[in-house]
């Protein structure tokens, strides 16, 4: 994408950008959010490694296979999303970057673009992600501290506002 005077040299929009932080959302930077080796391996052990984010992720998608106001959101099978978000997750949290080798560059936002994803709709996946970490043992102090580096990553996705869900 040529760069613009409203493009950054990623292509995005700076003044979607610059809407958001307005709106108060959380963006997504390129610093520590974005984890990896060095800054979440302390994460991926605590949370006890790869079995485990497996489970998380498990129970997570069960919590949005329940939920009827996110069910919609999601495909009728989840079993690619479901598949995807372990290897992701794994990564993120500093684990193999399996990922990454498998499925490509992250690619969050063009990768969930397709989906109508809400402000509402984004607080409440973080919520089921962090009721998923705790229903699998993850100590309360753990959840937390995954589910708010998880926050500003889900409010990247939203990409429909709150208003148009109630219009639909």
């Amino acid at each position: 994408m040529p760069e613009g005077p409203d493009q950054t040299p990623e292509g995005r929009p700076e003044r979607e950008e610059a809407q958001r932080v307005a709106r108060g959302l959380p963006t997504l930077n390129a610093g520590p959010a974005l984890g990896g080796p060095g800054t979440r391996r302390r994460l991926f052990e605590a949370l006890g490694g790869r079995d485990n984010v497996e489970k998380v992720v498990d129970r997570f998608y069960d919590r949005i296979d329940a939920d009827p106001e996110l069910r919609p959101v999601f495909p009728a099978s989840m079993a690619v999303g479901r598949a995807r978000q372990k290897l992701f997750l794994e990564e993120w949290l500093g684990g193999e970057p399996r990922y990454s080798r498998e499925i490509g560059p992250w690619q969050l936002r063009q990768r969930h673009a397709r989906f109508r994803i809400t402000e509402a709709g984004a607080a409440r996946w973080i919520e089921h992600m962090e009721c998923a970490l705790r229903d699998c043992g993850a100590p309360d102090d753990l959840a937390s501290e995954i589910a708010s580096l998880l926050r500003p990553i889900a409010f990247l996705m939203v990409n429909t506002p709150d208003s148009a869900e109630a219009e639909a």
